[in-house]
């Protein structure tokens, strides 16, 4: 049910595999191009095993604990072909190897990033639209840092979730489920370990951590079901235990306003992420590539 709409309306929930299937074939004709198959492929196998996580999920609604132990195993593609670079570039002390150490990591990347768009939820547009922005703002970065693999699989998540958006935003006639949440965090945590965006990732993704210490907070009991629905539609929240709670705190606001300024909020942090990426490789590690 569409909690904060007028007589709770039945919504379909797994339209993530709309989103799948739109990614699948671009990076599928992707292959026509001069790309390295095998960070393409490593990203794509990867987005698979999530969306097919977040479809169990959808239908037999699993235990917390069985799907964090789901976002580790959708790592396995990137590390099984050691996708990307142990190198992290800092500004401005220049490039530093991680070693094996980089490795040990990324399966906490990816269920964080996995868990983080999948608690970043709820509203009409809301996950759709910061995805979106976010796929959009890190493709510009890895196309200025020359990472070319991951630029193409951000562009075919971002025109996915672009046409998705046609029937997801307010008032939405489908969800994307867990099969779309765990999808977006996926391909965000693949193309960043993939490509040389890693540190403009924390910049453009960080309201997703701003989201995820809030949710902490409270243990991630409280939901958008606690969310108040005033008389007019709008939507009013006691607690600060959601960065969307931020926006509905103390005042009341209709979804869609709150859901823009969401997206707002996450625009700025990517605009962030870009001119950094240029001013990074610039000024600071000139031709800076993969």
């Amino acid at each position: 049910m569409d909690l904060h709409r007028r007589g709770l309306p039945e919504i379909p929930i797994i339209g993530g595999i709309g989103c799948f299937a739109g990614l699948a074939a671009a990076l599928t004709t992707a292959g026509l191009w001069s790309l390295d198959y095998r960070l393409l492929f490593a990203i794509f196998l990867s987005a698979t095993l999530a969306a097919l996580a977040g479809l169990i999920d959808d239908l037999f609604t699993l235990s917390k604990v069985a799907l964090i132990v789901l976002t580790f195993l959708v790592s396995l593609p990137i590390l099984a072909f050691h996708a990307g670079s142990t190198k992290i570039y800092l500004s401005p002390f220049g490039p530093q190897d991680l070693g094996p150490l980089f490795w040990v990591l990324v399966p906490f990347v990816f269920a964080f990033l996995m868990n983080g768009v999948n608690v970043y939820a709820g509203f009409n547009g809301l996950e759709a639209g910061l995805g979106l922005v976010s796929s959009l703002s890190l493709a510009t970065c890895a196309v200025i840092y020359g990472s070319l693999e991951s630029a193409v699989s951000l562009f075919a998540l971002a025109g996915a979730l672009l046409a998705f958006l046609k029937w997801n935003s307010f008032p939405a006639k489908v969800f994307m489920g867990g099969s779309g949440t765990f999808l977006i965090g996926a391909v965000l945590a693949s193309s960043i370990i993939a490509g040389s965006i890693k540190i403009v990732g924390i910049i453009a993704l960080f309201p997703y951590f701003v989201n995820f210490i809030f949710r902490a907070g409270d243990r991630f009991r409280s939901s958008v079901a606690d969310v108040e629905t005033m008389p007019d539609g709008s939507l009013r929240k006691a607690g600060l235990t959601a960065l969307w709670a931020v926006f509905i705190h103390g005042s009341s606001t209709n979804e869609q306003r709150m859901v823009n300024r969401c997206i707002a909020l996450q625009i700025v942090f990517g605009t962030v992420a870009i001119v950094f990426a240029y001013y990074h490789v610039t000024y600071i590690i000139p031709g800076l590539g993969r």
